[in-house]
């Protein structure tokens, strides 16, 4: 009986979290109705009262408003903090539809029925691109870890099938990886690492990681790698806006108008230098050459690279077999 007594005093507080907010008020009588519909139990008011009186005691915020009733005041989260944890979850092209849909179901499971309803258009966005790595947030969490203690890590790489599953790449070779930070760019996780039979810094998208395995073998520092110095993560990552391997260059760009100075902005940061001679735009930066290709194709109406001659004649040779596959 007085096991039974203590359960009811958490049976009070989910009814209070479920049915109640602002808008829906609880009297006494609502919560005994509800204990008796959910949990065939009867308690008297005065008990109820008494419940109250110990969670408000325990610090949970219950706001009682003169004869109409009570609900339950604190949240986890600001309704505006709930949407964009949503939004951002929904949006994440890291993680599957399920993995986005439970993420969801446990953000909002301390808001009220009533609060939960303005979330499901979110959550029923399923025409999303999605990762089907089932996989996904187990490798993160090994991979944090092997990042904590400096440990190598080894897994499978995977690429899609037209069947759109993932199947391991050179015939389900074991890669060895020295991993030191993880990534969230544009909407995917990539991993910042060392391949171990290189001397280079390398990108991995941790979608495509499978079978991964924690190794008790200390991963290579960083800094011993070729070419780098005093990595900064946040100069990596705005010279990788594609996360793609490759040389640095110092970049020059034409922009067509100041409506574009935003998109470049958007990508490559506000550590960009903008000059404006007799009506002409340029931008200069530091950036890996295969992303600032890539940038330029996707923009290529209104920007064009001046410098370095490399990246022009890359996008030239694009260019050309581009059209050859387009001509009549």
């Amino acid at each position: 009986m007085e096991n039974s007594k203590k359960i009811v005093l958490l049976w009070v507080l989910d009814i209070l979290r479920e049915y109640s907010d602002e808008n829906h008020l609880l009297t006494y009588n609502d919560i005994k109705k509800k204990l008796f519909e959910k949990h065939n139990v009867d308690p008297n008011v005065k008990s109820i009262a008494s419940n109250i009186d110990t969670l408000e005691a325990y610090g949970y915020e219950i706001i009682r408003v003169g004869n109409k009733g009570c609900y339950l005041g604190y949240r986890d989260f600001e309704a505006g903090e709930i949407l964009y944890l949503v939004d951002a979850v929904n949006s994440s092209r890291a993680i599957s539809f399920t993995h986005a849909k439970d993420l969801i179901n446990r953000i909002t499971k301390n808001e009220s029925n009533y609060n939960k309803s303005k979330y499901r258009p979110i959550l029923k966005d399923e025409n999303n691109i999605k990762s089907y790595n089932g996989q996904m947030f187990y490798v993160i969490e090994v991979l944090s870890d092997a990042i904590d203690k400096c440990l190598k890590v080894s897994f499978n790489y995977n690429y899609y099938t037209e069947e759109k599953e993932l199947k391991p790449k050179d015939e389900g070779k074991v890669y060895v990886i020295n991993p030191y930070h993880l990534v969230n760019s544009r909407g995917k996780y990539y991993l910042v690492c060392n391949n171990d039979k290189y001397q280079n810094i390398s990108n991995y998208k941790v979608e495509n990681i499978s079978n991964i395995t924690l190794l008790e073998e200390q991963a290579k520092e960083i800094n011993t790698l070729n070419n780098i110095k005093n990595f900064d993560l946040n100069e990596y990552v705005k010279e990788h806006i594609y996360m793609t391997t490759g040389r640095i260059v110092n970049a020059t760009i034409k922009l067509n108008s100041e409506k574009n100075i935003s998109d470049l902005i958007d990508w490559f940061g506000h550590d960009v230098v903008i000059s404006k001679k007799e009506n002409e735009i340029t931008a200069t930066m530091k950036v890996n050459e295969n992303a600032l290709v890539y940038w330029a194709l996707q923009y290529g109406e209104h920007v064009e690279i001046l410098k370095p001659i490399t990246s022009r004649n890359k996008i030239r040779e694009m260019i050309n077999k581009i059209s050859n596959k387009y001509s009549e």
